[in-house]
């Protein structure tokens, strides 16, 4: 069974327009959370970030998260669309490092955002066939919301559970 992957952005689920036209239906993030704050440059760079991520626009997500790192070096979800980027993209190392950027820099009171960075950075490891690390992630992303989300524990446990270690292929022979 094929693990569903995160597409959450800047500022929680990114205030992204579905479709563009008028009254489109807007996503928002969840409501009486204790959020981490942000610059507006920096707020506005990582929802661009989201948002070309979320259209497969990969490396232009990964440029403005970075700009968005730099406006405000403080802000973690610049720091998460580039771990999302750096993974679609591949990079799975490099993303693992992006999450736990995110991850530090979320306030102690943003349980959400820390656990949105935590299973990001769980998901990229299960995706990549990395079940050692991806249990670890997964068993932080339990200790994290343990007390508030029953539900997503028993998924995450049944993730690790299912994760794969990918094989490679066997080398092909020079010619």
């Amino acid at each position: 069974m094929e693990r569903p992957v995160v597409m959450m952005g800047a500022l929680g689920v990114a205030l992204i327009a579905l479709g563009g036209a008028a009254g489109a239906v807007q996503l928002r993030a969840p409501r009486n959370v204790q959020g981490t704050p942000a610059s507006p440059q920096s707020a506005q760079l990582a929802t661009r970030s989201a948002t070309a991520r979320a259209s497969g626009r990969l490396d232009e997500a990964l440029a403005l998260a970075e700009q968005g790192i730099r406006a405000d070096a403080d802000d973690p979800w610049p720091y998460y669309n580039k771990a999302m980027a750096l993974g679609e993209l591949g990079r799975v190392d490099e993303a693992g490092a992006a999450f736990r950027e995110a991850e530090r820099r979320y306030f102690p009171g943003d349980l959400w955002g820390k656990s949105v960075a935590v299973y990001g950075r769980a998901n990229t490891y299960a995706q990549a066939g990395r079940c050692a690390e991806a249990n670890a992630a997964y068993a932080d992303y339990t200790s994290l919301v343990w007390d508030y989300d029953a539900k997503s524990v028993d998924l995450v446990r049944r993730y690790a559970a299912e994760c794969r270690p990918r094989v490679s292929p066997p080398p092909t022979p020079a010619q």
